[in-house]
């Protein structure tokens, strides 16, 4: 594979880097915060997780055109993207790959083009960014479960430079194309709405979210709003925590059968998440960092509006989330 620049080297961006340059890959990796940047160039990329430790050497650059990639793989917080791919272009005029949440690939698309856009949902890493050039991640590397990276066109089925991402990112662990990438992303919109900002906002854990009644009764009210946005938009989803797209939709018709299918659903799957892993909002609520929930749960409010819909659950968490958070305060 060509020359690879991962922007954003944090829990995603440094546990892909990592793997790729272990695997023998060309890799960059282009990191703002400084704290993480002057670690990896002292030490490389150590990722701690059940395969086994290691610490691989990392090349560091201050930008695009010290790398001249061939590809840029984006893994930036969200609320810095634009700024990122503002910078990226000033030297890359080749292809993304989007590993963002909420709709970041598409809209990312439609400014670039689709052409130069792929997108890719990483679901199920439980990766953290422990401390500066270090990341821990508690799920075993192909344990047989459900693909850990999703790829696709933003239109359109795949194509053969879908599937070289696939094999590319198949270093990494478990990697599948997809023919209907707005569909898995809203998908996986469903799953980053009811949990992320949840964790943060009550500081517990994703495993509490399933297993505590109360906690779930929330999680699904949030969740169900989501599925009612994307069914109004004509999105078919896929499943979301092991259960089938259709039971959402059913559910957030009211039916109460595919209501107490749901639920039971969700508990069993919660039995299967690790009991630390809680999520990427948490994570930066606890570092004094401002969340994303602007931009995800934000993101189907937004759509919500235009639809002529209501998404009370989630503009509730944006607001609660961004009043607490330090950035928005007047902190870090």
């Amino acid at each position: 594979m060509p020359g690879v620049l991962v922007v954003g080297a944090g829990a995603v961006g440094g546990y892909v880097a990592a793997h790729l340059a272990r695997a023998g890959e060309t890799v960059a990796v282009l990191e703002d915060w400084a704290p993480n940047r002057d670690a990896i160039r002292a030490q490389g990329m150590a990722v701690e997780e059940p395969d086994g430790d290691f610490v691989v050497p990392m090349r560091v650059v201050a930008r695009a055109a010290e790398a001249a990639p061939d590809l840029v793989i984006l893994c930036t917080k969200l609320a810095d993207a634009g700024q990122a791919v503002a910078a990226t272009e000033r030297d890359h005029r080749g292809p993304y790959l989007v590993t963002l949440n909420a709709l970041a690939d598409l809209d990312i698309a439609q400014q670039l083009g689709a052409g130069r856009v792929m997108g890719c949902i990483a679901t199920g890493l439980f990766a953290h960014l422990v401390a500066p050039g270090r990341v821990r991640r508690h799920r075993r590397r192909h344990d047989g479960g459900a693909a850990t990276f999703r790829i696709g066109e933003t239109a359109g089925p795949a194509t053969p430079r879908v599937h070289d991402m696939v094999r590319l990112l198949g270093q990494v662990d478990r990697a599948e194309a997809v023919d209907d990438l707005p569909g898995a992303r809203w998908t996986k919109l469903v799953f980053n709405c009811m949990t992320s900002p949840l964790c943060a906002l009550h500081r517990t854990t994703l495993r509490s979210l399933f297993e505590e009644a109360r906690l779930r009764a929330e999680m699904t009210t949030v969740a169900l709003e989501v599925v009612s946005v994307a069914a109004a938009a004509g999105i078919a989803l896929d499943p979301v925590c092991d259960i089938a797209g259709e039971t959402w939709t059913a559910a957030a018709r009211g039916v109460g059968a595919a209501r107490a299918t749901l639920d039971a659903g969700l508990r069993r799957y919660g039995a299967k998440v690790d009991a630390g892993a809680t999520s990427g909002m948490a994570q930066d609520l606890a570092r004094g960092r401002r969340t994303e929930v602007a931009f995800v749960n934000g993101a189907v409010v937004a759509e919500a509006r235009r639809l002529s819909l209501a998404a009370p659950g989630n503009a509730a968490l944006v607001d609660a989330l961004e009043a607490i958070s330090p950035s928005v305060a007047g902190g870090s």
